[in-house]
């Protein structure tokens, strides 16, 4: 608990100093497969900001914030799967040029997206569709992709072994990114 105050409370300093704050309560679900079913989880707590250095769109959620959406899942699979102790946040870095993104004329359509993902220490890169839109000085994105976590030469703790395939099911839907400087 206490490791979640100490990083929230980062973040929350770190939007104040930085011109280009992250936008927080987006919603993200985690799907980890099973043999013959789908463990999910859920966070409101993904916070997002677009990185105009890099003209990426930064997602950072804590892994401890993400719970199981039916009582018959574990309320911790999801935080020792991802090894949360260790790597308490899970970053996703989704391109997003900026001229794309302040041009203003968007439309809800979905197009390939190269998305660099840390997952237990390990970046890896890949095209996935993400569909963005504007409205209201904001950027609304969403997208759902998988990923196998032998891809990052992640391990699942031996008490899972019987119960998860290592395959990762990731939804977006409709997070947000607010601009003072979009048109």
């Amino acid at each position: 608990m206490l490791v979640l105050l100490l990083c929230i409370g980062t973040f929350n300093s770190f939007a104040q100093q930085g011109p280009a704050a992250y936008t927080g309560s987006n919603r993200i679900i985690i799907a980890l497969e099973g043999p013959t079913s789908m463990y999910e989880f859920m966070s409101r707590q993904m916070i997002v900001r677009h990185n105009k250095a890099t003209q990426k769109l930064e997602c950072v959620i804590p892994v401890s914030t993400l719970i199981p959406l039916n009582d018959t899942i574990p309320a911790d699979m999801a935080f020792e799967v991802l090894f949360g102790a260790k790597y308490p946040q899970l970053y996703l870095n989704i391109d997003a040029p900026l001229q794309i993104i302040s041009s203003g004329n968007l439309t809800p359509e979905t197009v390939k997206r190269i998305i660099s993902i840390g997952l237990q220490g390990v970046n890896n890169e890949s095209a996935i569709p993400v569909a963005f839109t504007t409205e209201n000085n904001a950027l609304y994105f969403s997208t759902n992709f998988e990923i196998m976590l032998d891809n990052f030469q992640a391990s699942l703790p031996v008490k899972y072994l019987p119960y998860l395939t290592g395959r990762m099911q990731v939804s977006i839907d409709r997070a947000r990114w607010v601009s003072r400087d979009m048109r």
